[in-house]
């Protein structure tokens, strides 16, 4: 009804041709599911799983190794004739629009495309192996009476640490992984490394914290000047969207406007969302890591 009242009020202003239901965008199918609205790109999928010539493999559960992913300097080169960085474009795209739990195994593999070992592209065969099993999902918009904003965030500290070589900065490097969920949904994710070297676990767990406010702020706001114009039902006007950390340091240090002398050396940049905490547009609360959801967007998990 909402989109209806709109698009009739659009048409006051301007020549517009209503052409139905969308059945597909940029390779994303939209069908209908039996708890709403299904979101996938299985024609991508199959078509990743062709080039590797990986039709016929059997699926995984997790498409990631709990071990980190390294150079592998001096290790055995790449055996396959697919193209490395082809395949990986796709994944790319694939995993930026419906597929987030691949995000994490996607970028790690991503980093070495310049360079890919056999270790690399065996790490793709598993990402691969897991699209098999799951070739027809995506994501799925069920119905909401209220539409929530929330966020989860998470960091891996040096989680390259003996995996890379010891004389490469990048070993002690720190992983960000977040995930903002609108209406229980996914609709914005991140798993990259960290450009700074974090010297505690506090310190990558905020930095992680900091990054994904800089996507919550902004589309906090875009949602809140929708719900002026369309009239739907937000818990963004009223309350402060929340934000969901698994570590008490990073949670005390968001919501304490003071420094100590153990984050006194965290770069200011960092801190710029506290104004918002302050203003109670945003909150940021402790969650269990059982329950973290960004978890899987910074290292491999467990079987």
């Amino acid at each position: 009804k909402i989109i209806d009242k709109m698009i009739e009020s659009l048409k006051k202003e301007f020549d517009l041709n209503v052409e139905g239901t969308v059945e597909a965008f940029l390779g994303v199918e939209v069908l209908e599911h039996k708890d709403g609205v299904l979101a996938r790109q299985s024609g991508l999928t199959k078509r990743i799983i062709a080039a590797v010539g990986m039709e016929k493999a059997n699926s995984c559960k997790t498409p990631a190794s709990t071990i980190g992913l390294g150079a592998d300097i001096g290790g055995a080169p790449k055996k396959e004739s697919s193209s490395y960085s082809s395949v990986m474009g796709m994944l790319l795209y694939l995993t930026g629009n419906t597929w987030p739990d691949i995000a994490f195994a996607v970028h790690q593999c991503a980093r070495f495309s310049h360079r890919p070992m056999k270790v690399h592209e065996d790490a793709v065969k598993r990402i691969v192996r897991y699209l098999v099993g799951t070739v027809d999902k995506g994501l799925v918009f069920r119905p909401q009476d209220e539409i929530v904003l929330e966020a989860f965030a998470d960091a891996d500290f040096a989680g390259l640490w003996n995996v890379e070589d010891a004389q490469d900065p990048t070993c002690v490097k720190s992983r960000t992984g977040y995930l903002i969920r609108l209406g229980k949904v996914p609709v914005v994710w991140k798993s990259k490394l960290q450009t700074l070297i974090a010297v505690s676990t506090m310190e990558a767990e905020y930095v992680s914290l900091s990054m994904c406010m800089r996507e919550l702020i902004p589309l906090r706001r875009v949602l809140k000047e929708l719900q002026g114009v369309l009239k739907f039902k937000s818990s963004v006007s009223s309350t402060a969207c929340t934000l969901f950390e698994d570590n008490q340091g990073a949670v005390t240090l968001a919501n304490v406007p003071k420094m100590t002398p153990r984050s006194k050396h965290i770069a200011i940049p960092y801190h710029f969302f506290r104004e918002h905490v302050k203003k109670k547009e945003v909150e940021v609360k402790y969650i269990k890591t059982d329950d973290q959801l960004a978890d899987l967007l910074t290292k491999g998990l467990v079987e």
